[in-house]
């Protein structure tokens, strides 16, 4: 029997296995060799094997393999939604997985006592007794399974209190407390814990992943396994025509394979290049690196001529506008004449004093002169949140926040044209961290002309919003511009979201440290809230006294040049 016959026979029974315990459907599947991980992963029903042990493991693969399946299946019967992994430290959310790993392991011993006999084997050898976080949690893992006691204080400790609350044991939210509190302990003993390099012991256990509600983890060569949301999660469950399309999807040769991994389709614009950027993450405290990719894609034209015909109703305002901006450009060059001293000549008060018959006798002539700008105005990126929020019809208004969102960069740009070109319209929208798209819809430089109005025409609304990948970029723009001040004005409704995100603060931070590091870099960032209700999202990306929120949507078209302005001023 070859090993594609031996996975095949194996997952048919390890799937009648679980179903004849709990009627679950496992689906099972080989663990892609690229990933990282050295134990078992679960998604939802989804079980990912790996095909081979490493040298370290001494345990028979078929017995790691079933003794596997039936502790995700205990998982998927006794594990509740997904841990959210808010505010926790990466030593507590390993102590909370271990103690779940026991908790279900003893209500499905509870069910069916025979179970123990297939998991105590991998418990016979007592694990290292070096004092380390990751020797500390082998232990304990041991002396939860085996009830014996451990040389160490805080082992015993632990397993004691976790047995005490044995009339808990069907509620899984004890586990999160106790696990936060002996995460806490163990960090005041001052032992490190890398979680990269921790691995969860025995070897039939898995990687935990299934357990939190995280985003998306990826291999080395891009292989995704994606995280779903309860409600993914239990719409499979629950659906038998999902169960059937995972479990009979043709393979290369066109047969039936019961080895389907989930991938993400391409992006929409795969053969651009796409530019990798990092994320902060605030439960790990660190930056992923390279983990979102930005692609700059090109902007669909429409008929300028609906841009005039929509700005027909600001005529008054746009007039007032015109004027500012035209005395603010007057105001930039200043000509002081008749000076005593200066680095040029003023020509005119020159021959004005050799015509003049009285020439004065004291002092200095007065024939030169000084030009003097005053502080010029800023590098100003606008950048547009394009995703599908802006569809939105407000009440009362016959705009969509979309059109008012036209309506407000065509009447931008034909009023900062009379004071500067050193200004950018630029748009973003997102679906999922690899796929953040970025628009140009007038780049700086470049001419407040028919092209860039069609291309503002054309501005669509659709997708998600990934605001830190967009903002990082809008700053790398902005500070390569050669300008004293760099402004940044971001127009959104200020809620940060994604289609691979389910941690609602996660996107939030990742977009305040964005911020953080463009004001690093020089930019100066500022928001224009199109949700009155927002203050709080706006105000912890962008800081206090940077934003402005808008009670009535109307109001953007006027606002949104005024505040160019007054940067530019």
């Amino acid at each position: 029997m070859n090993s594609a016959e031996h996975e095949v026979e194996f997952a048919t029974g390890a799937r009648a296995f679980a179903r004849a315990l709990w009627g679950l459907n496992l689906h099972i599947s080989p663990l892609p060799a690229s990933t990282p991980s050295t134990r078992a992963r679960f998604l939802g029903s989804h079980l990912w094997l790996h095909s081979t042990l490493p040298p370290s493991e001494s345990a028979d693969l078929g017995d790691v393999q079933l003794a596997a399946a039936a502790h995700v299946a205990a998982h998927l019967r006794f594990s509740g939604a997904p841990f959210l992994p808010r505010g926790l430290k990466s030593i507590q959310v390993a102590i909370i997985s271990l103690l779940e790993d026991a908790r279900v392991e003893r209500l499905a011993c509870q069910s069916y006592p025979g179970l123990s006999r297939l998991w105590t084997p991998f418990f016979q050898s007592p694990p290292p007794r070096a004092r380390t976080s990751a020797s500390l949690l082998a232990r304990l893992a041991h002396s939860l399974h085996t009830g014996t006691n451990d040389p160490d204080a805080w082992v015993n400790e632990a397993r004691e209190r976790f047995l005490a609350r044995d009339a808990a044991l069907c509620d899984p939210n004890f586990v999160r407390e106790l696990g936060g509190r002996l995460g806490n302990e163990l960090g005041q003993m001052r032992l490190p814990f890398d979680a990269r390099d921790y691995v969860v012991t025995p070897a039939y256990r898995d990687d935990h992943f299934g357990l939190w509600q995280l985003e998306i983890e990826s291999t080395a060569q891009g292989a995704e396994l994606e995280l779903k949301s309860n409600e993914s999660r239990a719409a499979e469950a629950d659906n038998p025509a999902s169960r059937n399309r995972s479990s009979s999807s043709p393979d290369a040769n066109g047969t039936a394979s019961a080895f389907a991994v989930p991938t993400r389709a391409e992006p929409e614009y795969a053969d651009l290049p796409a530019l990798p950027y990092s994320e902060w993450d605030y439960v790990i405290a660190r930056e992923r690196a390279a983990f979102c990719m930005l692609r700059e894609q090109p902007t669909p034209k429409s008929d300028p001529a609906r841009l005039d015909a929509s700005l027909r109703s600001y005529a008054g305002t746009r007039r007032r506008l015109l004027r500012a901006a035209s005395r603010l450009a007057a105001e930039q060059r200043v000509h002081q004449r008749r000076l005593t001293g200066g680095p040029r000549l003023d020509l005119r008060a020159a021959i004005a004093t050799s015509l003049s018959p009285i020439v004065s006798q004291t002092g200095a002539p007065r024939v030169y002169g000084r030009t003097h700008f005053r502080r010029e105005p800023p590098a100003l990126l606008v950048l547009l949140d394009c995703s599908e929020s802006l569809n939105v019809v407000p009440r009362g208004s016959p705009w969509s926040a979309l059109e008012l969102a036209r309506q407000a960069s065509a009447l931008l740009g034909s009023t900062l044209n009379a004071v500067s070109r050193d200004w950018a319209l630029h748009g973003f929208n997102s679906n999922g961290r690899k796929d953040v798209g970025y628009f140009r819809f007038k780049d700086f430089g470049e001419p407040y002309d028919e092209h860039a109005r069609a291309r503002l025409a054309g501005m669509q609304a659709r997708l998600s919003t990934r605001l830190g990948t967009a903002l990082r970029h809008a700053g790398q723009a902005l500070h390569a511009r050669r300008a004293a001040r760099k402004v940044l004005l971001v127009v959104t409704d200020g809620e940060p979201s994604d289609i691979d995100v389910h941690d609602p603060d996660y996107l939030g931070f990742d977009a305040r440290h964005a911020t953080r590091e463009n004001r690093m870099r020089g930019v100066t960032s500022f928001c224009i809230g199109l949700d009155s209700g927002a203050e709080s999202r706006i105000c912890t990306v962008f800081g206090s006294h940077h934003f402005l929120l808008l009670d009535r949507l109307e109001r953007l078209p006027e606002q949104l040049s005024r505040l160019s302005l007054r940067f530019s001023d």
